[in-house]
């Protein structure tokens, strides 16, 4: 079915698959940035740009078909490259809609694009989600996933900062860029070489067998429930964040830059500390959603954009530990042939659930203001933390 001698070629593919996710997170993080801050610029709508953000979730609601096709396909890693070319055709059609200088074809443009991006992006993570098994041992799963967690978080922290200046390069030539980093993207994928691997199964089957896992085992059944919760309140932290910057600080781009990217260093930080970290999940998690709870409630008492830095950077770091204890725990209780559809089923049941998280967050800004806003999403976060210890299946798991 697929190589089971971890030889160095097979490590050489980890690396590539790592080089990819990292350059596709740089570019999809300075994306955002960019899509939030010239749709907010042409419509002066927090609420409008957090959907426009949203837009890129929407497509998970089908992931785990995404993940059934993926784990069937014996073409792995030629759908993966099909999915990235059509990542640089995407920014072409933004191209052309602000070179028709109409402000409604540019929002109109991004939208659909960022819609499809969001799909494109499904697939490819799908196809990774399945390489990370295959090319990695189970003495590796922990170090691998720091390795890959703390390369992507570096990547994205790039993204969030290199974005201001991308945004001053003006409208054309920061979506011209875009295009030329998801180009980079497509050059990993080009030197991964492995037996090819996949089923022969209906999808349906598929599906079905994979929702069977993702309900029936209660680990698993946990830990997208508190994704869920813990990535809706994060999404709506998200466009408060940039709504703080532009519309509460009135500061300019970099700033916004500035506080995603210590956030996402914290990341990367919490990601390499992570692999040094043993012990249980659940009082892992918790201590992890209260220190991000309690950052994110300080927050409503900041006046000025710098003092919004520590506090990011300090949930970063919490966040950047959670990811690896979660990622090492699933990887070792998830089969190979089933890795894309698991994926798929937290997408699916965590992610798209909270596709409108940064249009809560937009309204909530815009209802409650700063110091209120941030303080409701700090004692969410807390909530959760309460919550974790009533979950005893994920409070029973070893890390």
């Amino acid at each position: 079915m697929y190589n089971e001698n971890r030889n160095d070629s097979m490590l050489q593919n980890f690396h590539m698959t790592v080089a990819n996710a990292a350059i596709s997170r740089f570019g999809l993080s300075a994306y955002n940035l960019v899509v939030i801050w010239v749709v907010l610029h042409i419509t002066g709508s927090p609420a409008l740009a957090g959907l426009a953000d949203s837009m890129m979730t929407f497509p998970l609601m089908l992931s785990i078909v995404v993940g059934s096709v993926v784990d069937r396909i014996w073409l792995k890693k030629e759908i993966a490259i099909g999915a990235a070319m059509i990542r640089v055709a995407l920014l072409v059609l933004i191209l052309y809609a602000i070179y028709t200088g109409k402000g409604i074809y540019v929002v109109v443009s991004i939208f659909a694009a960022t819609f499809l991006l969001g799909f494109t992006s499904d697939v490819i993570d799908s196809v990774r989600a399945s390489w990370m098994k295959v090319f990695l041992s189970e003495d590796q799963y922990k170090s691998g996933s720091s390795e890959m967690s703390s390369a992507t978080m570096l990547a994205q922290g790039a993204g969030f900062v290199i974005s201001g200046i991308i945004i001053a390069l003006g409208d054309i030539r920061s979506f011209l860029v875009l295009a030329l980093i998801f180009l980079a993207a497509l050059l990993p994928l080009l030197t991964i070489r492995h037996a090819r691997y996949g089923g022969s199964g209906s999808v349906q089957e598929y599906i079905m067998n994979g929702i069977r896992l993702a309900m029936g085992d209660g680990r698993i059944r946990e830990v997208i429930i508190i994704g869920l919760m813990g990535n809706f309140i994060l999404g709506m932290a998200g466009i408060m964040f940039i709504s703080l910057v532009q519309v509460g600080f009135r500061l300019p781009a970099i700033y916004v830059s500035m506080i995603f990217g210590m956030l996402v260093f914290g990341i990367a930080v919490g990601s390499l500390l992570g692999q040094r970290i043993s012990g249980n999940i659940g009082r892992i998690s918790i201590a992890v959603y209260a220190i991000i709870g309690a950052s994110f409630f300080s927050i409503s008492f900041v006046k000025n954009g710098f003092l919004a830095v520590p506090p990011s950077f300090i949930a970063g770091l919490a966040m950047g530990i959670e990811n690896v204890a979660i990622n090492t725990s699933l990887m070792r209780i998830i089969p190979v042939e089933m890795m894309a559809r698991i994926q798929g089923a937290f997408n699916t049941f965590g992610i798209a659930a909270t596709a409108v998280s940064s249009i809560a967050g937009g309204f909530l800004y815009e209802s409650a203001g700063s110091t209120y806003s941030f303080m409701t999403v700090g004692i969410c976060m807390m909530s959760v933390a309460v919550m974790i210890r009533f979950m005893r299946n994920f409070s029973s798991m070893a890390y």
